[in-house]
């Protein structure tokens, strides 16, 4: 237990490090475009394909791959009904503008951005697998379901040209390549492994820092007087760990399995959901505002949760 809750210490530190760098000018906003470039564009892919391509293909992973493909899709299924309860039947914002923008905020998770590389440093590779066909079920969904989602109340109409290709981009094409990899038996050559799986290890500590910069440039005072943000963003970070876990716990699934998706459930609002917001003319302002509200939330829930699965499993 020591050890573990030493490993998510030091993995949040590394988040005050660039919430200090961002208040004291060292990296100031203008960097985080940068840097989020760099994590999304180059270390996160390398860090997905050095991960997928060194898994062993059997017939269990064939088997588990594709059972966990149907339980994410499922997964957000579900979490996007529950948004709906919750925002319209129990939050009343049914003739709310941003109603959509608040659901979208509750069913995206940021299990790529910092789901990746936390999973990772406290799980292990067999969970991180998992959480990168989670991540490929989100990105179709942030492209195709979010942006139902962000319009409910409003006439939209979906550009599927654009869909696709947001849809094409580096992580997920990356995580692509290496399940097909991994299905056609291809390793990457040695030299070339050590090189990606090198600029892959980058991923927690920048991860790390990018969302210290985010936190450190966000006017977290202005956010708390919206309650329907403060409510949803609660409920989000409490509830649907909570009901995921409820509903996963007793399902006869490999362990590894059962950890992405309840873990993966604890990570705060996808960044994207700003993106899609502005290509639909949304309240991007108000979706940039949950991801921080939501962040800084999931510096204390991640860390429990972490904590709470490892022992109920006997991880520790």
């Amino acid at each position: 237990m020591i050890i573990v809750l030493k490993k998510i210490i030091s993995i949040f530190i590394i988040t005050f490090v660039g919430f200090a760098a961002n208040r004291k000018g060292i990296l100031p906003n203008q960097s985080n475009r940068y840097l989020v470039d760099l994590l999304m564009m180059i270390t996160t892919p390398c860090m997905v394909l050095a991960s997928i391509t060194s898994t062993e293909l059997t017939e269990d992973t064939v088997k588990t791959t594709l059972l966990m493909i149907l339980f994410s899709v499922l997964w957000f299924a579900a979490s996007a009904f529950l948004s709906w309860v919750l925002c319209i039947k129990i939050l009343k914002m049914k003739d709310h503008p941003d109603a959509g923008v608040y659901m979208a905020g509750i069913t995206t998770i940021n299990n790529g951005f910092m789901g990746f590389p936390i999973t990772l440093a406290l799980f292990g590779e067999d969970v991180f697998f998992y959480m990168v066909l989670f991540q490929m079920m989100l990105t179709i969904y942030l492209y195709s379901g979010c942006i139902m989602q962000v319009d409910y109340g409003h006439k939209g109409k979906m550009d599927l040209k654009l869909t696709l290709k947001q849809l094409a981009n580096p992580c997920s094409m990356s995580a692509v390549l290496g399940i097909i990899m991994l299905f056609l038996g291809l390793h990457l050559p040695d030299m070339i492994f050590e090189t990606v799986d090198s600029i892959g290890s980058i991923t927690v500590p920048l991860s790390m820092l990018v969302v210290g910069i985010q936190l450190g440039s966000s006017k977290i005072s202005t956010v708390i007087h919206n309650r329907n943000l403060v409510l949803t963003s609660v409920l989000k970070m409490i509830l649907c760990p909570v009901l995921t876990f409820l509903a996963v716990n007793w399902l006869p699934l490999p362990l590894s399995m059962k950890l992405a998706l309840i873990f993966g459930s604890v990570f705060p609002t996808a960044v994207a959901v700003v993106a899609v917001a502005s290509m639909e003319n949304r309240n991007a302002v108000l979706a940039a505002e949950m991801i921080a509200f939501t962040t800084l939330i999931s510096i204390v829930t991640i860390p429990v949760s972490a904590l709470l699965l490892m022992g109920y499993y006997g991880l520790v």
